[in-house]
């Protein structure tokens, strides 16, 4: 086989397999989009409901912890209830993506 041919069955073969990564990385933001993480925060107060995505769905806060004297408590807990809803949803997003890239870091896949 020449050299020419053979690089180009190289050429072909690896974009074959980039075509293949780059569908299985579709699939796997289309299950991410569909995962749901919900987290509390300040003892069930404040929930935060995110997608794997890192998309905000919702916010839900309970009526007692509405103190219009002490507003600064409830902003404390939403912050901490969709931070480390985020988190959970990042971490899911890597742990998803690992399992494609073999634990490599890939910038901009997720």
């Amino acid at each position: 086989m020449k050299r020419g041919a053979k690089v180009k069955g190289n050429y072909s073969t690896m974009l074959k397999q980039i075509q293949k990564m780059r569908e299985e990385i579709a699939k796997i933001q289309e299950e991410l989009a569909k995962e749901r993480l919900e987290v509390s925060a300040g003892g069930g107060m404040v929930t935060a409901v995110v997608n794997g995505q890192q998309e905000i769905l919702g916010i839900r806060i309970n009526p007692a912890a509405v103190d219009p004297n002490d507003v600064e408590i409830l902003e404390e807990m939403i912050l901490a209830a969709v931070n480390q809803a985020l988190r959970q949803s990042r971490d899911l997003a890597t742990e998803k993506m690992s399992r494609l890239t073999g634990g490599l870091s890939i910038p901009g896949l997720f």
